[in-house]
């Protein structure tokens, strides 16, 4: 009997703040069950950041230069000849559900999300609600109906997006300021960094303790705990349907959040490990459950559900590996690097092993014209260099230090993505799809504040 798939995403979800992940703090218990069981991916990240082409890329296995999908809500539309991992399933006999926002949210612009679904459920994301709660009720639904048929359900859950506002009692669950680390900053001084930017930023997020940096931390913990009780609700609704032993279960998110990591808070941006890297979880009936040592990228979740599910309907290389050789304690490398690309108010490129970071800023836009940083600031064209074996936090740019190794990187990197551009016939979609303008964001945020 073929196996269901079940494809939980979070968004904005930080591994290292899940107990799996050595969390100090109690905030996924569900989460944690659910990798007791699972092999939990240490050195998985998204290959294109923020959320829209971190997701097309786990639908289509390419990375976001050849899918060409770089930016969040730009006018990029992706081809119709590329088929994506709901309309595999679909060929495969099984029923296909979609819980998502991408089309409903961008007002169209990702189209492509709802392809190969038979039931496309789409949302407005609605921040300080209980709209998980609604959504899961949705998915425990959905799989009633459809229980007696092999289904592959894809759920899409926003929480712990900004604005951070996990409905009670999360909301104070993990709220402890007496165990704040010594080195925490205030948020007068995160405020200080870009006063119109943060003030604006913070109020959006209608904080009840508007001046502890702790809180803020607290509330997206919070949210974590929040959307771990949904998690909950699915594992136990698929056991006690008698689902769970015919069930592949893969648990990710798209990508981090940064806390400090190159002065960015709250916020994804910049291509520091605390974006890049992800939480990733998969279980199969047969799991010998363990720790995957692999490196491994959004882009390889599709061709590895090709290989263990036997579909096939793809005529055309993938950029994706896959890993489903790790189910057997295959430590075998996928691959030794990441390609990491953002294409929004800190776009860059950057190239990762497991010693080095190289990540180079893109400054200018395909008409010359200069793109600000996430402040609305000139940003600084050099390269930066981290040595991620003595650095792993990436707090200091050794690219003065390095020069050989930076030049090198940066050579690779280069060649890797005038290959790439060679094979769209000269166009960088990372030049032509860029998003999150600092202007609109902020008319943006100033309108939610005034619409309470």
């Amino acid at each position: 009997m073929r196996p269901n798939i079940v494809l939980l995403t979070i968004d904005t979800l930080r591994p290292d703040h899940l107990g799996c992940y050595g969390y100090s703090q109690p905030t996924s218990p569900h989460i944690d069950a659910l990798a007791a069981e699972s092999v939990v991916f240490d050195r998985a990240f998204a290959a294109g950041i923020p959320t829209m082409p971190s997701f097309t890329t786990l639908f289509s296995g390419l990375h976001p230069y050849r899918h060409g999908i770089t930016a969040h809500s730009s006018e990029q539309r992706l081809s119709e000849e590329i088929i994506l991992l709901p309309q595999l399933a679909k060929q495969a006999g099984y029923v296909t559900i979609g819980i998502d926002n991408l089309v409903v949210q961008a007002s169209g612009r990702g189209s492509w999300f709802a392809r190969g679904f038979d039931f496309y459920s789409g949302f407005l994301y609605k921040p300080f609600s209980n709209q998980s709660e609604q959504l899961t009720d949705r998915a425990l639904g959905y799989i009633d109906d459809y229980q007696n048929k092999p289904f592959f359900l894809y759920m899409h859950l926003w929480d712990p997006h900004t604005p951070y506002g996990p409905p009670p009692p999360y909301d104070t669950l993990h709220y402890h300021p007496e165990q704040a680390p010594p080195d925490a900053p205030t948020l007068a001084e995160v405020i200080a960094i870009a006063p119109e930017y943060y003030e604006a930023f913070l109020g959006d997020m209608k904080l009840r303790v508007p001046n502890d940096y702790a809180y803020v931390v607290a509330q997206y913990d919070g949210e974590i705990s929040y959307v771990d009780s949904q998690i909950g609700r699915i594992i136990a609704h698929l056991k006690s349907r008698g689902l769970w032993d015919n069930t592949i279960i893969i648990l990710m998110s798209d990508h981090g959040e940064c806390f400090g990591e190159g002065n960015l808070y709250f916020d994804h941006h910049g291509l520091y490990d605390a974006v890049l890297k992800i939480a990733l979880m998969c279980r199969t009936p047969d799991t010998i459950p363990g720790r995957g040592a692999v490196m491994v990228s959004t882009e390889d979740v599709l061709p590895t559900l090709l290989e263990l599910c036997g579909w096939t309907g793809v005529d055309y290389p993938l950029t994706g590996r896959s890993f489903a050789g790790a189910w057997e304690g295959d430590e075998s490398p996928i691959r030794d690097h990441i390609i990491g690309v953002e294409s929004s108010r800190q776009a860059s490129l950057c190239w990762r092993t497991d010693t080095w970071k190289f990540i180079q800023p893109i400054v200018q836009d395909a008409q010359g014209q200069p793109i600000p940083n996430i402040y609305g600031q000139p940003r600084d064209p050099a390269p930066l260099l981290f040595n991620l074996e003595k650095d792993p936090e990436e707090q200091q740019n050794v690219s003065a230090q390095y020069p050989e190794v930076r030049n090198a990187m940066a050579q690779e990197l280069a060649q890797w993505r005038a290959g790439e551009i060679a094979a769209r016939g000269g166009n960088d979609p990372m030049l032509e799809g860029l998003s999150l303008d600092y202007n609109d964001f902020m008319a943006r945020l100033t309108s939610r504040r005034l619409r309470g």
